[in-house]
């Protein structure tokens, strides 16, 4: 077992690296039109990739808290987890951020986790077997690609299903860490 603070570390450069990767490719580009944007837009695209990704390893880490019963394991996720909220603004500051910008991002992360929750409890009846599996893919996919389009997203939007495929990516990158 990794250390919550290592781990946490490990996840959230892995996410943000991906996130800006993903952020450039082709496909993106295209189908967010995000190039018609102004930089503030872009920037605020970006950062909704990188919060996407880290409240999905959070909320990873609530749920394998809450299924283990090995009280070890238990404490270890939910030190990970809040190891997780904090280290990307941490990060941030040692990369030389202003630390209003860092200080910023908990929050931000806390709000977006605790909206999936939310969106979970209200739509945990409609997902399928499948989906059952990792809620949170789900979850976070139709919230974040909501937060990308600032809710102008339309049905059966190939960014949809193009993010959907890096989220799903990401979960697994996210339990590859984990085991």
């Amino acid at each position: 077992m990794k250390n919550p603070e290592k781990l946490a570390r490990n996840i959230t450069e892995m996410v943000a690296n991906d996130s800006f990767k993903f952020f450039q490719t082709k496909d993106f580009v295209e189908m967010s039109n995000l190039k018609s944007f102004e930089q503030t837009e872009q920037d605020r695209i970006f950062n909704e990739i990188v919060v996407s990704g880290l409240a999905l390893a959070i909320l990873m880490f609530e749920t394998l808290g809450k299924i283990t019963e090995d009280e070890r394991l238990k404490q270890y996720y939910m030190e990970s987890k809040t190891e997780t909220e904090s280290r990307y603004g941490n990060w941030l500051k040692e990369l030389g951020s202003e630390p209003e910008f860092a200080d910023s991002w908990k929050p931000l992360i806390r709000m977006r986790t605790d909206q999936y929750q939310k969106d979970y409890k209200k739509y945990k009846k409609e997902f399928d077997d499948r989906a059952k599996k990792n809620p949170w893919i789900f979850i976070v996919a139709i919230g974040g690609y909501d937060h990308i389009t600032r809710g102008k997203g339309k049905p059966k939007d190939p960014l949809f299903l193009h993010f959907l495929h890096w989220t799903h990516q990401t979960a697994e990158k996210i339990t590859n860490f984990i085991v």
